[in-house]
């Protein structure tokens, strides 16, 4: 070990703290001059890891750059260097913000240092080690890119330490990592430094479930009642509470999932005048407390609810949630740091990590709403809620606990309790911003490479391999079921007659009638010779299923599925026949009412049709009826088949090749897909640039065209939006006030408001954002991509008279708005404004956003 290693722990051990073996090891390669992947459980010293590399930084007189994916934890991290190192090493980027940007050390949203590295920022020659923390955040549908892209540009003298939650695939994730950065030490720990003990909260007792689930506490028939989302009731909560905090296991953190049901759960403990805090805690939050609110205005204070969080806090509890004021989400990081709040209820960006450790996590339900539909949570997700349990030199033990409802699955829980991860998959893709800062720099050879070199394409190319495999085996089956056919019928053909017929024309009026009526028989005639023990293949709308009958009475069957799951089967159920597949043996003497049982007769089924699933054999059945009816054709009619006697027969026989060669067709069309599928897609957006002048081909090369200058400045999902509305000639016409307006509907926050902004001037302004938009997603269409976001017009007006100098509390009023939905969309805005600005230096809008930036920025906080 080097001397700086050895005073680097020598450090640690002053403070009381040995270093683990794994952070060891990940020292140990850094120093050798390797990239290092780090994948360790939440808690267990990750970011010892990359504080090494920025000890490697400051001695060899290097720069270190420290990302963050959300700018809460680069502040967070910041404040952390800054007080350890001094405030003259560190500095933060985060696109608002800009504290000492010459720093040896600077912490830094992913997507700034994306530009850094795109705009060939003179300061990247300086740059030793680059720390990717959660580097797993890869897969995020929309920050996701932006790490692919860091990777895939950082200059090969940058040592890399990415930290990462436990990933399913370490072993791809870090293949591709060496494909492109060279030596990369891979180190893997699953050792919690602080045991975690997982329990259910049925009642007054906590139920451990690290041995297996307990039985579930509803009945079947309650099942099906789930629709109902019922709360925990403020009692119940208040219970579970007092029940951990007598056994000495607070502070807690509790994950409602929704800002309302967190804001609820607070207001609940106050009415019930809940009490978390001694008299001398309480003192203390009130003195830190009242030191904070001397920075607002009694209007300002007032619009914040100022009052109510006060008190909570004294209590020692509160909320945290992206809806609050900012000030007080970090005044409750702050006190919990301290010891002086015992419970906070949060919604699941508090596990992203913000630096919160607590004794107990408590989780009210397994679902959250994922912006579109409430979905289960992933076992990663669970895992790092769960994460945040224990807190290392206090705590020997950390305690998760899930709180039993009505609406509570067992079956998830039974999966996310496991600790299994989930694979990381690429999210990437190639955005015009990306496309038009890579030909700035590249040819356009060269650009399609380095998408090739992407994780994405990586991982397409990896399945590839598995697609080509399962194509092989349709085929090999395909030419079995071609020889069973070729004995078949003695008139002709059979093979050449099917395939005849399944691409034939569409079928007359009265030809789909017969048809869909002779379909119904089979169905009818299906149903009524299925028979107990007896497996089948069939679709309910449209779905396929396979199930075993168990019992067959008075015009229903019971069957259960291959997820083990059990229900009555009508005939009117049915979208096609049902398919004999085989036989499967009901255990004997045993309930069916028993877990163990269900899931037997499941992994029986599973078995049993794996090779059938995994082929496609049965998937002609979640076709519809009209596939029998064909138009007959001279052609079809002069085959010597389509007389035979027995051809409804056959045609039953065929079933099996009619799907087999619509598998083989599909497959094929996906092993074509993949072939530099991500190089295509680039060449599809710069497509659309290409036809509005962004991009321009000459001489068999492609220049940047006008507008690719501004573009190339313009980091937003809606970046090739808000270039086309730079160029029209309605927003020139806006006071800075309004412009500011106008530029908050390209945020995309759904948060914000859909409604249309009262003033004439901002309408029109959002009439042509709307034509635009149309525009670019008919250009899209025709270039089979999607890139254009959909925008937002709610907080035009509201932010129009921000900038004109109203209050906060009229301003959220009359904008329906949440303060901290309204203060975190200032600060993305005077991000964006930010780049408007940079890019259109001696432009009018350059000089429009800068104005409106400062109208904006009437606060120290934002």
């Amino acid at each position: 070990m080097s001397l700086i290693a050895s005073n680097f722990a020598d450090n640690y051990a002053a403070r009381g703290i040995i270093l683990d073996p794994f952070q060891r090891e990940a020292i140990d390669a850094l120093e050798r001059g390797h990239d290092v992947l780090v994948c360790a459980p939440t808690g267990s010293g990750k970011t010892v890891v990359a504080e090494f590399a920025v000890e490697m930084a400051l001695a060899r007189e290097a720069r270190c750059v420290y990302t963050a994916p959300i700018k809460a934890l680069s502040n967070q991290k910041y404040k952390d260097l800054a007080q350890r190192l001094g405030e003259e090493n560190v500095g933060l980027l985060t696109g608002d913000v800009t504290i000492n940007r010459d720093a040896p050390i600077i912490v830094v949203t992913t997507e700034v240092l994306r530009n850094m590295l795109f705009t060939r920022d003179p300061g990247v020659a300086h740059i030793g080690y680059v720390v990717l923390d959660e580097v797993h955040y890869l897969a995020d549908p929309s920050r996701g890119p932006v790490w692919e892209e860091v990777i895939l540009q950082l200059p090969p003298h940058v040592r890399l330490v990415s930290l990462s939650a436990t990933v399913a695939n370490i072993e791809e994730f870090s293949g591709w990592l060496r494909s492109v950065r060279g030596p990369t030490a891979v180190v893997v720990s699953t050792v919690r430094p602080v045991p975690l003990q997982q329990f259910l909260a049925r009642g007054r007792s906590l139920i451990s479930i690290d041995d297996g689930m307990p039985a579930p506490r509803r009945t079947k028939e309650r099942e099906f009642r789930r629709r109902e989302r019922r709360a925990v009731s403020p009692a119940r909560r208040r219970r579970l509470v007092e029940s951990l905090n007598q056994r000495g296991l607070l502070p807690a953190i509790e994950f409602i999932f929704s800002r309302k049901g967190c804001d609820q759960a607070v207001a609940d403990f106050l009415d019930s005048g809940v009490l978390l805090n001694s008299p001398e805690a309480e003192r203390e939050v009130r003195r830190q407390v009242s030191k904070v609110r001397e920075t607002l205005s009694d209007s300002d204070a007032k619009a914040v609810r100022w009052g109510f969080w006060a008190k909570a806090m004294g209590r020692g509890f509160s909320a945290h949630h992206a809806g609050m004021f900012p000030v007080l989400k970090e005044l409750a990081e702050s006190l919990m740091d301290q010891g002086l709040l015992k419970l906070v209820f949060a919604t699941g960006t508090l596990a992203l990590g913000i630096d919160m450790p607590v004794s107990t996590v408590i989780i009210d339900e397994l679902r959250k709403f994922n912006g579109e539909d409430f979905v289960n949570l992933t076992a990663t997700e669970y895992t790092q809620l769960i994460g945040r349990a224990g807190r290392r030199g206090k705590d020997t033990i950390g305690t998760a606990v899930v709180i039993d409802t009505d609406e509570l699955d067992m079956d998830v829980l039974g999966e996310v309790a496991k600790g299994q991860s989930e694979p990381l998959m690429s999210a990437f893709f190639p955005s015009y911003n990306t496309v038009v800062n890579l030909l700035a720099n590249y040819s356009p050879g060269k650009a399609r490479e380095i998408m090739g070199t992407s994780f994405a394409q990586y991982q397409r190319n990896a399945d590839l391999g598995q697609v080509q495999g399962r194509l092989a085996r349709v085929r090999a089956r395909l030419a079995d079921v071609e020889e069973e056919l070729a004995r078949k019928c003695e008139r002709g053909n059979l093979v050449e007659y099917l395939r005849l017929r399944a691409g034939a024309a569409r079928a007359s009026k009265a030809q789909r009638k017969r048809a869909k009526a002779e379909y119904h028989a089979r169905i009818r005639d299906s149903f009524a010779q299925a028979a107990t023990g007896m497996l089948y293949a069939y679709a309910l709308d449209g779905e396929l299923e396979y199930a075993l009958v168990l019992s067959v009475g008075n015009g229903k069957l019971r069957v259960i599925n291959a997820f083990g799951e059990m229900y009555w089967l009508r005939e009117d159920d049915l979208s096609a026949q049902m398919r004999l597949v085989g036989e499967i043996a009901i255990p004997f003497g045993r309930s069916l009412k028993e877990r163990e049982v269900r899931e037997q007769i499941a992994d029986s089924i599973i078995d049993a049709v794996d090779e059938r699933s995994e082929l496609g054999v049965d998937r002609d059945l979640m076709g519809s009826w009209d596939r029998f009816a064909v138009r007959e054709s001279p052609e079809l009619i002069a085959h010597p088949v389509h007389t035979c006697p027995d051809l409804a027969q056959h045609l039953r026989e065929g079933e099996e090749l009619v799907s087999l060669d619509a598998r083989v067709a599909e497959l094929e069309q996906m092993v074509a897909s993949y072939d530099d599928s991500v190089a295509r897609e680039f060449d599809a957006t710069a497509s659309v640039l290409e036809r509005i002048g962004y991009l321009q081909r000459r001489d068999g090369t492609i220049l940047l065209g006008p507008g690719a200058d501004v573009l190339r400045g313009i980091h937003n999902e809606a970046d090739l939006l808000v270039c086309e509305a730079l160029s029209a000639p309605n927003l020139r016409q806006l006071s800075p006030a309004q412009f500011a307006g106008a530029v908050s509907a390209f945020l995309c926050d759904r948060r914000l408001g859909s409604r249309p902004p009262s003033s004439g001037e901002l309408r029109d302004s959002w009439r042509m954002i709307g034509v635009n938009v149309d525009y670019l997603l008919s250009l899209e269409a025709d270039a089979g991509i999607t890139r254009t976001p959909d925008p937002f017009p709610g907080a035009m007006g509201a932010v129009t008279r921000w900038a004109e100098g109203g209050d906060l509390e009229r301003v959220l009023r009359e904008g329906h708005l949440v303060v901290g939905d309204f203060i975190s969309a200032m600060r993305r805005l005077i991000d964006l404004l930010g780049q408007i600005e940079a890019v259109g230096n001696g432009v009018w809008f350059g000089e429009r956003a800068a104005e409106a930036k400062r109208l904006i920025k009437r606060w120290d906080w934002l």
